[in-house]
Parts: C-alpha cells; structure tokens; sequence
C-alpha cells in the first residue's frame, strides 16, 4: 500500500501567495510539500490574523491577498483532512474530536459522531468568535488552539458535504463535459468561461469513487487472506523438511531398511507437493495486489474528476479558478504558483 498513497499525493506542493514585507516579518510563508506540519498550518493563521487586522487601516487593505491567504489555508486544511481520513472516502461512521478549550471559554464542545447537524457546526463556529476575542490577550489566546478549531470546523464541514453528496442519487447519468476553451493557458492567456457541470454529475463521481473504494478493501482484504494461507503453508513445508533430515530420523533395526527409505520418499513427495500448492498461492497473490493498484489508480483519476467538477460547478467561482485544476499527478500549472482552489474559500474574518 505504500505505493498507492490514497487522495493526497506526498509530492503534492500548496504554493502560497507573495506576501508584502510586514507580513514576511510575521512569518514568511513556504511552499508546503505532502501534508503540512502543525507549524506551518499556525504561521498561515498567523499572517492571515495580522493581514485582517492591517485591512482596517486606510490604504493597506488588499482584497485579492486576503483571498490568496485563504485559498492556501484551505489547501493546507485539505490536505490534513485527507491524511487523517484517506482510507474512508465517505466517513460516515468517524467520530470528531474537537479540540480542548480553556476554562475562560464558554461554549462547550461534544465528539461529533458522522456528519454533523445544523446546531453542532453553528456550536463550533460561535466558539471560534469566542475564543477569538481573547487574540490580543497573549496569556489568554494559544495559536495552536485556535489552528486546531478551525481545523475542526473544516473536518466537520467537509463530512457534512459528503454526506449530503452521498445521500441522493444522480437522477441522469453525467453528460460529457464541454471542454474550456483557452489560448495557450499554461501562460495565463484569454480563456473562456468554464462550462459548470450539473450537481447530479458530482453525485455521480462521488458514488462511483465509493464503490471503487469498497472494491479496493475487498482486494486487500483477500490479499492478506492468500498472504495468510501462504505463511500456513510455509510453515507446513518447515516442519517436513525437519522431519525429512536423516538426523532426525528415529534409528530403524537392520531388517527395516526398505520402511525407512519408503517413509522418506513419502516425505519428499509431500514437501514437493506443499512447495507447488505454496507457489500458486504467490501467484494468486499477485493478482489482487496488482488489481488493487489499478482500483487506487482508477480512485485518483476520479477524484481529480470531482476536484474538476467541484470547481466548474462552485457560483462564487471566476475565471482565475480555473488556475486550480490539476492532473492525475496533482500538479497545478507552474505559471501561477497559487494554491489549489482559487476562489473557492474566504478566509475567516478575525
């Protein structure tokens, strides 16, 4: 399996945007490869607390930065989401565990079993607006906790998404998608409007990368059935070979030398016949596993799909979010060195 990482390539790279100098001495964002680390996640928050803040003071407000920030930080909390969530596709069954507060916050939160109900995210947000006021106040406000919150208010609203994606089934089959037509994108040329496709083909996608997700547990659950087998037969074929050694053999009278020699061509056989049995098991073995990584290839070309389809389909987009869009290998256009999904996240107003 350590070849088929699952939704987050490990050599996925979250570009942030070029930051002013008086947000550099804050914290001088990187470029994230794979998951990001606790750390990096905080300088994010970080620089965009202080950019919100600088937006109130006349002439430093900029509108397309804070945008920029919050496509990164969504990119960044994307990618821990799927880290911690890449073997269920649709956990409709995982328990969320919020973070822990202080005692001088009032709102209380509970584990969130599932997708969570309209008093339960409201519950999440209204303690991220508490805690917040305590920013300026270092004694009593932990960047970490408030990184963690936010963090969970995006697991919670993407299990959400995911359960209502799930629950309806597409009422038409999804049509071939109009493709955008663009002069030489890769350099940010003129391209035209990106056709939205329908919500039932979104539907779509994500019902079919659930069922190849099942099929995918099924061959590995096979893979290690054989693997398991194999292990019996091996040692079977061990405990023969002991019994086989002449050493070990019990010392026979002199008028029962034709028994001894007819006993261990008996053993012999049987070791040849457990050494076959043992190699088709490796053969049969194979063939799962390789299936599987078809399966685990066929899951990352649909979840560019439905990366593809969430975003043609999103209201809020404009043309820039088309920047976005990935391949198979989950590399964004080099030319624009921006995160993922542009346009498709406002960042928290603090």
């Amino acid at each position: 399996m350590a070849d088929y990482p699952g939704w987050y390539p490990p050599g996925q790279v979250c570009y942030p945007p070029e930051l002013p100098i008086y947000l550099k001495s804050v914290h001088d964002l990187k470029p994230i490869t794979g998951v990001p680390s606790d750390e990096e996640v905080i300088e994010i928050h970080g620089v965009i607390q202080v950019a919100n803040r600088a937006s109130t003071i006349p002439g430093m407000s900029d509108p397309e930065l804070l945008m920029e920030l919050g496509d990164h930080l969504f990119s960044a909390q994307m990618a821990v989401y799927r880290s911690k969530y890449t073997s269920l596709l649709f956990p409709s069954d995982v328990t969320y565990t919020p973070p822990t507060l202080p005692a001088h916050v009032p709102v209380k939160l509970e584990l969130i079993s599932g997708a969570p109900s309209d008093e339960q995210v409201t519950k999440v947000q209204e303690a991220i607006r508490s805690y917040q006021k305590y920013s300026e106040i270092p004694s009593m406000f932990e960047p970490r906790v408030s990184a963690e919150l936010s963090q969970h208010l995006f697991d919670i609203q993407m299990a959400r998404y995911m359960s209502r994606a799930a629950q309806h089934r597409p009422a038409t089959r999804l049509q071939a998608a109009t493709h955008d037509t663009m002069n030489n994108a890769g350099t940010g040329a003129d391209l035209t409007e990106s056709r939205r496709l329908p919500e039932d083909g979104v539907r779509d996608i994500l019902e079919r990368s659930n069922q190849l997700a099942e099929r995918a547990n099924q061959l590995s659950e096979r893979s290690n059935q054989l693997i398991e087998r194999s292990n019996q037969i091996a040692e079977q074929t061990s405990q023969l070979v002991e019994r086989a050694r002449p050493a070990e053999l019990p010392e026979r009278s002199a008028d029962q030398p034709n028994n001894s020699s007819e006993q261990f061509n008996e053993l012999t056989g049987r070791l040849g016949q457990h050494l076959e049995q043992s190699n088709r098991l490796v053969e049969e073995y194979t063939k799962p596993v390789e299936q599987l990584g078809d399966v685990l290839r066929t899951i990352n070309k649909v979840l560019v799909g439905i990366q593809h389809a969430i975003v043609r389909n999103h209201r809020g987009n404009t043309r820039d979010a088309v920047k976005c869009l990935v391949n198979e290998k989950g590399d964004v256009p080099r030319a624009f060195h921006i995160s993922e999904c542009s346009g498709l996240y406002s960042p928290l107003q603090i």
